[in-house]
Order: structure tokens, then sequence, then C-alpha cells
């Protein structure tokens, strides 16, 4: 037999499991209520073995796309096997349209297949090819009618050639109860969120058929990165930004320092300081891009499309990340803070460019910043950048101003001197939400305090969705452990008073649950006082040796939802500043100004102390005997002849008879002036303490 005819057999064979498969459908039960599809199909029927009686799958759904923007809804399967399975002739189904995968479709070992219903509306969306596509686009055409999965709730059956049920994920207000789901259905995904299968410890997928396998507190939206940066030494110095007692400064000698590249990735920009040191260097020919967030909480201020005019002015390349009615925007919030300069130093921060988080009156948010002299670091940054600017992303959408007004002079500054290289310290990036739940990243950091466990947060959530927040939880494991927790929370009218302020109330109800539960752990609020307004930063500082700076408040939105920025550092000295001025914060003593002047260092002070021990002794060496009841030693010696000199050695002091101060007079050829001159330098030297 010539190979065409073996093909044409296997051709054969699979329009006929097709045509099966087709019966199935066609034989199945009444229509299903309530769907988005147009006209109504009717459902396959159900095969009746049970899908567990398989002991391993060998196949899962593991994404489903249906509450979307466009087209582009998708359902993607898995292979948890360490063998390949050959699905041509299975089949995806919502019980209305059926869709089968081609002959040899081959799911690869631990692979995926992603099957879209438009190919060229998934690209343009993701950057990435689809395996396979219900309709346009160019990948692999599946056979037979494209599922049109409802928002509200449906269900997605992946069959194989026999009718049997392999996997399936019911949600919303599906009625589904057939093999491969049981129990309730899963929660229905927003507009543009992606339903995903959890994974175990071991980073299998879970499977037990239920909601749980596909309901976690992180809600993944399209188009999301899936960076996963682990652990890496950091060798470049590091620098520890206070703010409001550092003013902008720091931040401008750091911008003003670029010579070929500028990145900056912020959540709001309104400091027309900050903005005029970014349009000096595209002046100079430094190529500078922006990245904002085009639908920040209260909307973006007027005081914000100034700044981001005279940036556009000054030939700044600015985007914002936004949604639209056929836009899924990736993120909540792009939350971050950071800056790159010349892809080699990096600085990560808890403050907006703004005048509050950089005051040039020094006056404003209590924040943290770090710079961080590391191409390695700023490396990784730069991809994270690269990827949320992308001009070919919907939702990074280019700036435009009606006015592009200049912004004023770039103030006079030093730029910021490149660092010498350090020892190395180990590293980490947090990056929301792609790692921020990792166990080895801020859970990691929790778990690794044996003393004492400081954390700066703007506000806390106690519980996230249904379950407690898992930072919480990892600061009160550590206290159980013996670790002093110290939580500072910000303490101004806006956190505790206005209608949204809850602030005071987590307080009392995290010191109740420590008090009952006998915890060395305390949450206080920092009240604004002095230079600080308000407590903004979102950090932590672990036994001295460790410190988190970061933009991610301690909640669920920030954690899972946002694009947020932050680092993990093993620097002993990096995390002494911080320390200290929590500390002082935690005191409510200042950080700043001649009231804020400290040595805590025991070796400085006892330096200090020798030193004025010292000093004292050289000092009692020069006193000398006073007339305060002490008569003048053998060396003071006095003349009583009229005329004769007052003859002493350098620096004696003459005890003079009253008959001879009255009874004396010039010399010839001196001054009454200097006599008068002498008398005063007397009087001088009988003070109070003969000093």
């Amino acid at each position: 037999m010539d190979r065409g005819s073996v093909h044409r057999i296997v051709r054969a064979r699979g329009r006929a499991r097709a045509a099966l498969l087709a019966a199935l459908v066609l034989a199945s039960s009444p229509l299903w209520a309530e769907s988005e599809a147009e006209p109504l199909l009717p459902r396959p029927r159900p095969a009746s073995a049970p899908f567990s009686d398989a002991p391993q799958a060998d196949a899962l759904l593991v994404r489903v796309y249906a509450n979307t923007a466009r087209d582009d809804e998708f359902v993607e399967i898995g292979n948890p096997n360490p063998e390949s399975t050959d699905v041509s002739g299975w089949a995806l189904t919502d019980r209305e349209g059926t869709a089968t995968f081609p002959l040899d479709s081959i799911l690869q070992a631990g692979g995926r297949l992603l099957v879209t219903r438009n190919a060229t509306s998934y690209a343009e969306d993701t950057l990435e090819t689809a395996d396979f596509t219900m309709g346009p686009g160019d990948a692999r055409q599946m056979e037979g009618d494209a599922p049109r999965l409802a928002d509200a709730g449906d269900e997605v059956l992946l069959i194989d050639p026999s009718g049997a049920v392999v996997d399936a994920y019911a949600w919303g207000d599906s009625s589904y109860a057939g093999p491969g789901w049981i129990g309730r259905t899963a929660e229905r995904m927003g507009r543009g969120e992606i339903a995903v299968r959890g994974r175990d410890g071991g980073g299998g997928w879970v499977d037990r058929d239920a909601a749980e396998d596909w309901e976690g507190i992180r809600h993944h939206r399209l188009g999301q990165s899936s960076f996963d940066s682990g652990p890496f030494e950091l060798r470049g110095a590091t620098t520890a930004v206070l703010s409001p007692d550092s003013g902008d400064l720091p931040l401008l000698r750091f911008l003003g320092a670029a010579r070929s590249t500028i990145e900056v990735g912020v959540y709001t920009f309104q400091s027309e300081r900050i903005a005029s040191v970014l349009a000096a260097a595209a002046d100079r020919g430094v190529r500078v891009r922006v990245l904002l967030d085009g639908s920040p909480v209260g909307g973006v201020e007027e005081d914000e499309h100034r700044v981001v005019g005279g940036l556009l002015a000054a030939g700044v390349e600015v985007r914002w990340l936004a949604g639209g009615t056929d836009v899924v925007k990736r993120y909540r919030y792009l939350h971050a803070k950071y800056a790159l300069v010349d892809g080699s130093a990096a600085w990560i921060g808890s403050e907006n460019f703004g005048t509050a988080g950089f005051p040039s009156d020094h006056e404003g948010n209590r924040g943290w910043s770090v710079i961080v002299d590391d191409a390695d670091l700023a490396g990784i940054l730069r991809n994270v950048f690269e990827t949320d600017f992308d001009p070919r992303r919907p939702d990074s959408m280019a700036a435009r101003e009606p006015g592009l007004v200049p912004l004023p002079p770039a103030p006079s500054i030093v730029p910021w001197p490149p660092e010498p290289p350090t020892p190395p310290r180990p590293a980490r990036i947090v990056l929301a939400p792609d790692t921020t739940l990792d166990p080895e990243g801020i859970l990691g950091l929790f778990a690794s305090a044996k003393v004492r466990l400081s954390i700066d947060a703007f506000y806390l959530d106690e519980v996230w969705g249904d379950a407690p927040s898992p930072f919480l939880e990892a600061a009160f494991a550590a206290a159980h452990r013996g670790v002093s927790v110290r939580i500072l929370l910000d303490g101004s009218w806006a956190s505790v008073e206005a209608d949204t302020g809850t602030n005071d109330d987590v307080l009392e109800r995290i010191n109740r649950r420590a008090t009952d539960e006998h915890l060395p752990l305390e949450v206080r609020l920092l009240e604004p006082r002095g230079s600080i307004e308000r407590l903004h930063s979102k950090g932590a500082v672990v036994d001295g040796r460790a410190v988190l700076v970061s933009s991610m408040n301690w909640a669920l939105g920030s954690a899972t939802e946002n694009r947020e920025v932050g680092l993990i550092v093993d620097d002993p000295v990096l995390a002494r500043t911080f320390e200290i001025s929590f500390d002082a914060d935690w005191d409510g003593r200042p950080t700043s100004g001649v009231d804020a002047w400290r040595l805590e260092d025991p070796l400085a002070l006892v330096a200090l102390y020798a030193l004025v021990a010292v000093a004292s002794a050289l000092s009692l060496r020069k006193l000398r005997p006073r007339n305060k009841d002490i008569k003048p030693g053998a060396r003071v010696r006095t003349r009583v002849s009229l005329g004769a000199h007052l003859r002493g050695r350098y620096r004696e002091v003459r005890l003079l008879p009253a008959q001879l101060v009255a009874q004396s007079r010039p010399r010839a050829g001196r001054r009454s002036g200097a006599r008068r001159g002498r008398s005063e330098a007397r009087g001088r030297v009988r003070g109070p303490e003969g000093d």
C-alpha cells in the first residue's frame, strides 16, 4: 500500500471519529438555558464513566478566558504526565458548540496547547501565538463549531474521541453537575480576567474536580507578565533615602547623572522639579521614557497633565497604562515607583514623583527609597519596563496633551557619583503580581526573622477576600517564635478619621489578638508631627540585617492585581539606616534637624566618652589656684617700691596689695588706656568659678 493510501485511510478514520462525536452531540439532552450563543445548539451527552475512575488524567484544562473585551476567548489544556498525548479527535465543548482537534495534534509531555476563538485578536492582545484557532488567524484550524463561553456562567468540557469527559470546569451560574466536576461552581471571572488552575507545593496542577482547584487569592488578567526572578547577588553599592528628610535632591541628582537612557515607571507624576531634570536630560540627547498609570484613584490631576505636557514638549516619550472599551488593562494600577539610569543603576521606592513624596522644603510623606548601583538589578527591571511600556500592547497608550507648555529650567545639581563595587549580598526582586506571594519572597523574609521584625505600612488589610492576609499571618507566626514584631501604620486624618480611614480599628483588633495570644506583637500609629505629614512607606526590616523597600501596600489588590516593584536585600548597613528611622518614628522622635541628633553606635559612644575624658584632663592641667580663699603660691611675688617693674613668668597671675594699686602712677611713655585694659583683664580673672 502506498503512502498516499495510508494518509487517505488515516483521514477517513479521523472523519469517522468526528462523525461519531457529532452524533453524540446531536443526541444530547435539551438546550442549555441563557447562553450568549445564537442559535442555541444541542449539548453533547457526557459519558457514563466517572472522571475519578482514572488515576491520572491524560490532559487537564488549565486556563479558561471567557469574560473578554474582544473575540479572543480561549481555552488552554496541559499535560501533567511525563509522556506525550495524542489529542487528535479530542474536543472542547460548552454543550452548545464543539470544536475538535485535527489529526496529528500532539500534546507534549508537560506541555500546553492553547485554543482561541480568534488567533489574530489573541496575538494583538498578548503578543503570543495560539496553537489552534476556532476562527480567523494564523494558527491550526479546529474542526466543528466554536463554543461561545458566557460571561455570567458556563462550562467547558474536554472530551476524548469516545465521548468520555476527561476534564471539566464550571463557573458562575452554570448548573453543570456531570462527570469531571463535583460540588458548587467556581467563582465567575471579571472582565479581562482569566481562570487559572492552581498549583500544588511541588509545582503540579491541583486536580480535585472542584471549584477550589480554580480559586486562589490572585486573579489573573489578560496579557500580564509571568516573570520568575529568583535570588541573585547584589554587587553594587546601596544608598538609603528617607523622605521627607532628604527632600528631592537625591532623586534629582540620580536622574541628572544619566548619559544615555532613563526609564521611569511610576503611579503619579506631579513634580515639575523632577520633570525639569528629565527634560534637561532629553535636551542633551538622553533617551527618556516614562510610563504612568492612566486611571489612578480620582483620575489624572491637572498638575500631572501639565507635567506630562512639559515632558512631551521636551521630547520625552510618555505613555499611559490604561484600559478601554475593547482594551483590557493588564494591571489594576501601575503602582510601582522606580527609575533606571543608563541601564546600570536603579531607584526603587515607596513614593510617587510628587511634592509630597519628594518635597523640596523637606515636609511631606515618610517614605523609603534605595539607590542601587548594580547592572544586574537594573537589567531585571529594564526587562519589566520594556514589557510594560511596549507600544505594541493595546493598553500602553501614547500620551497626548492639548497644551505643551515648557517646564521651568532644571535646578542646578551635582550629578550622583558612581559608587565602587561592594561585597556580594543576597537579594531578590519583589514584583507584583508575579512573585509577591512566592514562599521565598516577602513570606520567606518574615520567616527568617529571629529577634525582631519591624514593618512600615500606609495601611494593612487583615482579611484578603475570605482568607486572612498571608503577610499578617507570617508576622504573627514570627511572634509565635518569640520574635519582637512592631507594625507602624499611618495615623493621619485620612487613615483614621475619614470615611475610609480604618487604621485605628485595625490597630485595636490586631493588638487585642496579640494580647489574647500573649505575643510580643504591637501596632502603633504614626501621627503627623514635625516635617512628617503621613506615613506612606511600605517596607520592613528584619534583625537589623535585611530590608524590604517597595511600592506595595499590604493589601490583596496591591499584591495580586497591581504592578508593584520592591527589593529585598541582606545589607546590614542599609537595614540599619531604615531601622534607626523606624525606631524614631515608633518612639515619636524626629529624624531630622538638631533634635534628631543621636549617637547610638556603642563603639562611637565609647570613643566620644574617651575624647571628652582626655579633653577634660588636658583642661584641668591648665587650671591654676584662684583667689577664692586660696593664698598665692611661692611663685607669686610682689614688689612695693615705687616705680619698680612688676616682673613675673609667662601666664603668671599676680595679686597686688591694695596700697600698691592705690598709689601707683603711670610710668613715662605708658598710656592710661593700657592700664585700663589690664584692669579689665584682672576683673575677668575674678569670675564666679575662677574660669
